[in-house]
């Protein structure tokens, strides 16, 4: 996948867990952060999470129960057993036509103004979340991310085509005596409008007993919402024509294409989603915009 969101349709997964006692010491937290930039630097990062999980045996379907049971309880782990799956929830694509199975062109893509195939969100809210460009355009774009998140505790560090965003210095268990976690809820404010408002079961079926069922799934997923929060925005079944509004130099791109700033004679050039806009020195103009180029020809 690149930074346009153009993944053909697939996608690949990292999952990799490390012992509780690792991130109980300050040394142990900063090798795992280490290996996480690390995985930043080095993939495509579309989404994620991290934070506290447990870890089920290799026959985890038998243990998804207990799994449920201790999610219940403790709201700071993670339902993860089916992470693999997951990953299809980040897809996105687009399709001309009828319908999906009639189209007339398909796009491994979100192509404005097309029809939504896959819209693509994310999980949730944990420590740590993971989002990619095309999540964070969605917000607004990263300067208003960062003005929505600006508190103390709260850590946003861009690695590549990728914001990473820390809900406080450390995972929380979220035991029932000490409530949820205040920054992760903090944080789930701002970012939940990027969940799916139809999430499937983070389970497979069991009968007679209880697990992260559908109708239960979106329960769980929601536990960081304050009362009175409003629905999730409905998946839309057209991809929106954005707003081609001015762009900042030292900001990122919105949207791949041709652009142009009057701060700069014969400074037309193309961007793709998520690379820096570059601001131009000592130009007569003064500050430096970065304008659509409404011919987009090469």
């Amino acid at each position: 996948m690149d930074p346009s969101a153009n993944d053909g349709g697939n996608l690949s997964y990292v999952k990799f867990n490390v012992p509780m006692s690792l991130v109980t010491t300050p040394e142990g937290l900063a090798q795992y952060e280490s290996f996480l930039r690390f995985v930043c630097e080095t993939l495509p990062v579309r989404g994620g999470y991290g934070g506290l999980s447990s870890i089920l045996p290799y026959s985890f379907h038998r243990y998804m129960p207990q799994e449920w049971v201790l999610a219940g309880k403790f709201s700071g782990l993670e339902i993860d057993c089916y992470a693999f799956i997951e990953k299809d929830n980040y897809v996105m694509q687009s399709y001309e036509g009828e319908s999906v199975d009639n189209a007339s062109a398909y796009h491994p893509k979100l192509k404005p103004g097309a029809k939504v195939s896959s819209y693509g969100y994310i999980k949730g809210v944990n420590w740590y979340t993971l989002l990619g460009d095309v999540f964070v355009q969605r917000l607004g774009g990263e300067a208003a991310l960062r003005s929505a998140l600006a508190r103390e505790d709260i850590g946003m560090e861009r690695i590549n085509q990728c914001v990473l965003v820390r809900a406080g210095p450390f995972p929380r268990l979220g035991a029932p005596e000490e409530g949820l976690p205040e920054p992760y809820v903090f944080v789930n404010s701002v970012l939940r409008v990027l969940r799916d408002p139809k999430h499937d079961a983070l389970h497979s079926y069991i009968p007679d007993t209880e697990r992260a069922s559908p109708r239960d799934t979106l329960k769980w997923l929601a536990r960081f919402d304050l009362p009175g929060a409003p629905p999730l925005p409905p998946t839309p079944t057209m991809v929106p024509v954005p707003r081609r509004a001015s762009v900042p130099g030292g900001e990122t791109c919105p949207e791949e294409g041709w652009w142009h700033t009057p701060a700069k004679a014969g400074s037309r050039r193309y961007f793709k989603v998520g690379e820096l806009m570059p601001v131009i020195q000592g130009s007569a103009w003064g500050a430096t915009f970065w304008q659509w180029d409404a011919s987009q020809g090469s």
